[in-house]
């Protein structure tokens, strides 16, 4: 708490405790039926903290972050006697992460104070003799080591502070804003928003209680605002808590229903029952009914669940900016913001964190979307001559030492991420032919942005017959001659379709142009050689006055005078594959909707891949598509990336084998919490199909580590032939589809695969 007051942004750090918590932790909330180590798991990946200091060494190995001292050079990962020496520089004490109070106090006393004679605001500095632990935990103190003395000098100097007593009186000034304490001068040109709105809190605790202190000093990450109560001033401060309260409650504004803003009062767990009632007791006696409600302190925990969503940690920043970036050999650069305050040159390693969170126009090719690596960062390790970035649910965190600096990020495709990332779980992964056929074909489709051009089960199924090469009589009169198509099809045919889908069209525009445009169609002439009677086709830059059969490979003239020549549409590239392009139909429809058909609110964060062999230990297996996958922006909440594999079929009445689901098993085996997806074109599984997903369906709810082991969806022709969202697909269609699903549904990949689950199986 000490050294955090000689950091800019210090009271924003949050305090860890790391080993056997004391038994009134367990005696109330929700953290009885946890170990000391998910405990402290729980509060690293609730914070996920750039920097680990550690007061005592091996307590981040413990809970298994020990891997972010593994780099010698610039390790995340120190000691707190490490944290501010001369072992980084050599000849001078600084810090080795932070930037320094010192630049603010400079920078604060030369626009604000030099020149004003006297303070509207004075500062408070606060006599320690009494109370020490209140003052490190409320107001701010300075560290007591002698080389640190200049930082409450420089204070002095600064801000002229008067000496006061840890008393109601000096607290009440405080958090009334009649004067500013050490703590003050941390906050300098930050943004402190909560993500998530919260009551006002009044926390309750007994300062003698070193659990209590943490207990406040992180709850004022994630609550705003927060007013500490000790209880050996409680008869002092009661007043103002009872007119806070009160004052508080009013109607909320433009809310016809009448709802009142209310207070919270949040006692800390060491609290006696009866205490506790006394005060509540007094407090009722005060305010106003209904004006304050009660809780306990519980210690913080990120929920992946939308519908769980709790509480999240407050945005901190000081600027930010918005840019368009070009990729230019296969990496982006980009100057960083930073502090104007600061020296161009520091001290320590990293002295501050520049978060990057990149958005494209649509589901993208390139890798922007990676699992959090706050537990070991050597992947994805992609800024160059840095190490990082830290992924984590703020986006990309970049941290830096010097002012004025550039960027430099490399940039990958999806598929090179995910067989990375599998590689390091020795899980070695390559590409499969049906997977390079869905990746040319994804490709087309600008990275699913035009998915919706295949989105439609009549213009898939005139594809593949196009590209199964089929043979069709010419004539009655020539029953038994079959004429080679050539996977064409008659113009009239496109035109027919193309007007048909257009008239149906919701946001998507079809159109003939987009076609051939993308390289799914391509025009020319058919022609019947009058040799073989082989059909021919001919594209624009191949017709000539003389033509050769493709077939018998003879010469012959172009019929100038004849009606025969027909204009027709040619399939051509990954579309022109027979067997529903192996595959890759159902794979893009099913990529795209996740990408754009779960839900119309918020961004969605995607990285993918298809058809991929992995082979371990004891395993080879084939997978049809895997992505990671995120909410990145509802409600100002993102969530944390899910990996799902899946398999993807067409119309056959028995798509689905048991080899199938076995691989999807293997992988999620060997990486719990994988969301497994079975896909299909057709309207519904069939009875042996059923039979089988029910056996995989009751594996995968079997819960490990607080989640389901693999969530299971299941989709058909109904999601993946949406014209705008499944939620609208479900209502078009009626019982067993639920008519108004709730948004939670689609936002929460649990809830979703027990949504499905339910229409296509029915009781699993």
């Amino acid at each position: 708490m000490r050294w955090s007051t000689c950091l800019w942004g210090g009271r924003s750090n949050p305090i860890i405790p790391v080993g056997r918590y004391p038994s009134h932790w367990r005696s109330k909330g929700n953290s009885q039926r946890k170990s000391n180590r998910e405990i402290a798991r729980d509060y690293m990946h609730f914070f996920e903290p750039d920097i680990i200091v550690e007061a005592e060494l091996g307590l981040a190995d413990s809970i298994g972050y020990g891997a972010l001292a593994r780099n010698d050079i610039e390790p995340q990962l120190v000691s707190l006697d490490e944290l501010h020496s001369t072992k980084w520089l050599g000849h001078s004490i600084d810090f080795y992460v932070g930037q320094s109070i010192v630049d603010i106090y400079r920078a604060d006393y030369e626009s604000r104070h030099q020149f004003i004679l006297r303070e509207e605001v004075p500062a408070f500095l606060f006599n320690e003799d009494r109370l020490p632990s209140l003052v490190e935990a409320i107001f701010g103190a300075f560290p007591k080591e002698e080389d640190a003395a200049y930082f409450q000098a420089l204070y002095r100097d600064a801000y002229s502070p008067r000496l006061v007593n840890p008393e109601p009186s000096a607290w009440l000034s405080v958090f009334k804003g009649e004067a500013n304490s050490a703590f003050y001068p941390t906050s300098f040109e930050l943004e402190i928003d909560p993500q998530i709105r919260s009551e006002t809190t009044f926390f309750f605790l007994d300062h003698t209680k070193t659990t209590d202190l943490i207990e406040y000093w992180n709850m004022r990450l994630y609550r705003k605002p927060v007013y500490p109560i000790p209880l050996c001033w409680l008869s002092e401060l009661m007043d103002f808590v009872s007119d806070e309260v009160n004052r508080i409650h009013r109607p909320v504004p433009n809310n016809r229903s009448g709802t009142m803003f209310r207070s919270q009062m949040v006692f800390s767990c060491s609290i006696e029952d009866d205490v506790e009632k006394h005060i509540l007791k007094s407090l009722s006696a005060q305010c106003s009914s209904g004006s304050f409600f009660v809780s306990h302190s519980v210690h913080p925990r990120h929920f992946d669940s939308w519908r769980s969503l709790k509480s999240a940690r407050h945005s901190v920043k000081s600027s930010e900016a918005r840019l368009s970036l070009d990729v230019e050999e296969n990496s982006v650069s980009f100057p960083l913001p930073y502090p104007k305050f600061a020296d161009k040159y520091g001290g320590g390693r990293y002295r501050w964190a520049n978060v990057v969170n990149f958005s494209s126009r649509g589901p993208t090719e390139l890798a922007l979307c990676y699992p959090p690596n706050i537990e070991d960062r050597a992947f994805p390790n992609n800024a160059m001559g840095q190490r990082g970035p830290i992924v984590s649910r703020e986006g990309w965190v970049l941290l830096e030492r010097m002012t004025e600096s550039k960027a430099f990020l490399k940039t990958e495709t999806g598929t090179d991420a995910i067989c990375r990332w599998l590689k390091r779980r020795k899980i070695d992964a390559r590409v499969s032919p049906a997977g390079r056929i869905a990746l040319q074909m994804i490709d087309k489709l600008a990275t699913l942005q035009v998915a919706d051009l295949i989105a439609d089960k009549e213009t898939i199924q005139l594809l593949n017959r196009m590209a199964m090469q089929e043979r069709v009589s010419s004539s009655k009169l020539r029953s038994n001659t079959r004429t080679f198509e050539g996977r064409t099809a008659d113009t009239g045919r496109w035109h027919e379709l193309v007007n048909r889908r257009a008239k149906s069209a919701y946001l998507f525009r079809v159109s003939l142009d987009q076609f051939t445009n993308r390289g799914i169609l391509k025009l020319g002439l058919g022609l019947e050689c009058p040799h073989c009677t082989h059909g021919n086709w001919y594209g624009l830059d191949d017709i000539g006055y003389r033509v050769i059969c493709e077939r018998c490979l003879k010469e012959f003239s172009y019929p100038q005078g004849s009606r025969e020549p027909r204009w027709k549409y040619r399939v051509i590239g990954p579309f022109s594959v027979p067997n529903y392009a192996e595959g890759a139909y159902a794979v893009a429809l099913t990529l795209a909707t996740f990408a754009k058909r779960l839900t119309p609110i918020g961004d969605v964060g995607m990285t993918m891949t298809a058809g991929l062999n992995l082979k371990g230990q004891a395993f080879d297996r084939e997978i049809d598509f895997a992505f990671w996958f995120r909410v990145e922006r509802t409600l100002d909440y993102k969530a944390e990336p899910r990996f799902i594999v899946g398999e993807a079929k067409s119309f056959a009445d028995q798509a689905i084998e048991k080899d199938d689901l076995d691989a999807l098993q293997a992988v999620a085996t060997l990486l719990p919490g994988t969301v497994l997806v079975v896909s299909v074109l057709k309207d519904s599984f069939s009875i042996e199909e059923k039979r089988l997903l029910r056996n995989l369906v009751r594996w995968g709810r079997v819960p490990v580590e607080g989640r389901m082991r693999a969530p299971v969806i299941l989709l058909t022709g109904v999601e993946l032939f949406s014209r705008w969202t499944v939620e609208e697909s479900w209502r078009q269609r009626g019982d067993p589809y639920p008519a108004d699903a709730d948004l939670s549904v689609f936002l929460d990949l649990e809830d979703f695969a027990i949504e499905t689950q339910r229409i296509y199986l029915g009781n699993v």
